[in-house]
């Protein structure tokens, strides 16, 4: 898909907020404190307040979107622009969406700790060392041999990296190379990932018990 026509699917910050309603919430709103699915719109906040605790909930709290200030249009672009497959900078995102440097590279950041969560595993850390050694031979230099690649694309795209902020660059660069021939379905997974939050396999009463009505009291045998 061009950009034109990504950009024609969400021409206002509604349609943004619609498409990702139904993303976070698939069958409908559901409130994280009580599970009741009824609900009302302050449009003033754009929040959902639940009808039964009155609990009030955004639509990107809890997520990696929370307490963004940036317009919604702004993270489906970047989304969109990152799973494309075409280096995305921090200042080159600032100077196309007029941000300072600094939001652009906090934006990117969000959105490496998305593919994070996404390649992230016990068998793919591979900028572990002690995890590395504790593999089998042929796993083993798999491991090294990624390690190597994904070290020289952050060396080349990005320089100095600090250390503490490595893995998620290492996982971009996973991330990019299993989905290289998939754009679509990395704008997917991007999405997906942006939007859930801990609540999300407890939704729908999945993993809620039944609320059960108190037992009455036997009467007493005379």
């Amino acid at each position: 898909m061009s950009i034109r026509k990504f950009l024609a699917c969400f021409p206002d910050e509604q349609t943004c907020r619609n498409y990702l309603f139904s993303i976070r919430w698939p069958r409908g709103f559901i409130c994280t404190k009580c599970g009741e699915m009824r609900y009302s719109v302050i449009k003033t906040r754009n929040v959902y307040e639940c009808i039964n605790c009155k609990t009030q909930t955004s639509l990107t709290s809890n997520t990696l979107m929370h307490r963004t200030k940036l317009p919604l249009r702004y993270w489906m672009v970047a989304l969109y622009w990152v799973a494309s497959g075409r280096r995305c900078s921090a200042r080159r995102l600032g100077n196309t969406l007029k941000l300072q440097y600094r939001t652009a590279r906090r934006l990117l950041n969000k959105i490496r700790y998305a593919m994070y969560n996404i390649e992230s595993g016990p068998l793919f850390d591979f900028w572990d060392r002690q995890k590395r050694s504790a593999q089998q031979p042929i796993v083993r230099r798999a491991m090294q041999l990624m390690f190597r690649r994904a070290r020289a694309f952050v060396r080349k795209h990005y320089g100095r990296v600090p250390k503490w902020r490595r893995p998620y660059y290492y996982c971009e660069y996973r991330f990019r190379s299993n989905n290289v021939h998939n754009p679509s379905q990395a704008l997917m997974k991007l999405i997906i990932n942006t939007c859930t939050t801990i609540y999300t396999l407890n939704e729908y009463g999945g993993f809620r018990e039944p609320r059960r009505k108190p037992l009455s009291p036997e009467p007493l045998s005379a």
